[in-house]
């Protein structure tokens, strides 16, 4: 089968044997790809000796040969380490959240191009003096919208009416897929209360980088909470990345 050539970043990989790994790469034109990465951990290899997580480089590969089967990763040209990511406290757990994300989310081989170029952009964006919250609630938006997940935020997700503009409190409902009227609210367990400043940033993401620090986390906070109920679980990952973000805009 001809080889195919793209541009990926490493989101997973773990050893397969004492010369070879099995990585799950991101790529910009394929979508995920897991993929069996042949003598990559030899020193001399032409992987030199390994292919780490968040690294991006020019990929090729033969595709699997049938349903269960690995992709044959040939080549891998390293073109960008993301050096930025080890320079802040946040950043690479939440690099390490978004990577999570994509491998939880995504299925092999369905191409989301928009969504790579969101995933490099906020790899490159994390770091010191950066609001790791406001990245990660870009990311998150973008990912949801992508993959047909993203919650309704303007009206009613159960019956399609409006909602309150003068309520203390509104409810989410990720079973129900987004914000809950008075009238509708009462019936439905699964819910979340949300503070109205938090659901104007979720309704215009691009006052985002306006709007204090503690309310943007608590929008991105509700996305995971969103993001947690679609998987059925949370992720360690996820768990320690809000612990930190918490501690950090709290500490502002």
């Amino acid at each position: 089968m001809t080889a195919v050539k793209d541009k990926a970043v490493c989101i997973g990989k773990r050893n397969y044997s004492e010369t070879s790994q099995i990585v799950t790469l991101f790529s910009r034109g394929q979508g995920k790809i897991r993929a069996l990465a042949k003598g990559s951990r030899r020193e001399r290899g032409r992987f030199g000796g390994g292919i780490d997580v968040l690294a991006e480089g020019e990929i090729l590969f033969v595709p699997p040969q049938g349903e269960g089967t690995l992709a044959i990763l040939t080549e891998f040209d390293l073109q960008e380490s993301f050096t930025n990511l080890r320079q802040d406290l946040p950043a690479l757990p939440c690099a390490e959240y978004m990577s999570y994300l994509l491998g939880e989310f995504t299925e092999e081989f369905d191409p989301y191009e928009k969504l790579y170029v969101a995933f490099v952009s906020a790899l490159k964006r994390l770091g010191p003096q950066c609001r790791s919250e406001l990245v990660l609630l870009d990311f998150e938006l973008t990912l949801l919208r992508e993959i047909g997940l993203s919650p309704v935020w303007d009206r009613c997700s159960s019956c399609g009416g409006p909602l309150e503009t003068d309520a203390q409190y509104l409810y989410f409902s990720s079973g129900s897929g987004g914000m809950l009227c008075r009238d509708c609210e009462p019936a439905i367990v699964e819910k979340r209360p949300v503070d109205p400043r938090v659901l104007q940033v979720l309704q215009h993401p691009e006052t985002a980088e306006n709007t204090p620090r503690k309310t943007v986390f608590d929008a991105h906070e509700l996305l995971s909470y969103h993001q947690q109920e679609l998987a059925g679980k949370q992720a360690a990952v996820m768990k320690f990345v809000n612990q930190i973000l918490r501690k950090q805009v709290l500490s502002v």
